[in-house]
């Protein structure tokens, strides 16, 4: 299956207002969504809020490499300009979302109950699981569980292929080709 992409044209929103000289202007799209997921086309079951910055990798599912990538003091720039919408979702997007909740708060769980069970060695005087369960915690469970969770965490509010253009006045998605065709079919029908 070939992927397209259809654009999105943006225009500001009208109850924008800047708080701070850095404020992102917030973008919003000016037509709709039709009513498909745009990662699978089937028939969407819940639209969820979407927000895309106009500076970043907006596209790129969120990977080691994305945030070691994203950490260089060259990528804290804010974002000039947001836009946010109300992307629809398919019931297997949704599942996902899920799937990786639910590792971001088991692998806190690990992290606590390691602690917990450190604790506990020290408090009943265990002397023979100190070095075995201190192992656990630093070089261990602690980086790598809490890793793991901050990237199930990231990677449960990725659900659709979208980013925005070089000018931001445009939002270009990834989708799938039925999802393609009920664009063109919307356009088609408001002219």
């Amino acid at each position: 299956m070939t992927r397209e992409q259809v654009v999105f044209d943006t225009e500001v929103n009208p109850d924008w207002l800047p708080i701070y000289a850095a404020t992102p202007m917030e973008l919003v799209l000016t037509e709709s969504m039709p009513e498909l997921c745009s990662e699978h086309g089937l028939p969407a079951v819940d639209r969820r809020d979407f927000v895309v910055n106009s500076s970043g990798p907006n596209s790129e599912m969120p990977t080691v490499r994305v945030l070691l990538s994203s950490m260089p003091p060259s990528r804290w720039s804010s974002a000039e300009a947001r836009v946010r919408f109300q992307c629809p979702a398919c019931e297997y997007c949704l599942a996902e979302v899920r799937r990786f909740r639910w590792i971001a708060a088991l692998s806190l769980l690990a992290v606590g109950l390691t602690i917990v069970a450190l604790l506990t060695a020290t408090q009943l005087e265990l002397t023979q699981f100190y070095i075995p369960l201190g192992l656990a915690v630093i070089p261990g469970c602690m980086p790598i569980a809490l890793l793991s969770a901050v990237l199930a965490w990231s990677r449960s509010g990725y659900f659709a292929d979208v980013w925005m253009n070089d000018t931001a006045d445009q939002l270009i998605v990834s989708a799938h080709p039925d999802f393609v065709a009920a664009v063109e079919q919307n356009r088609a029908g408001t002219r």
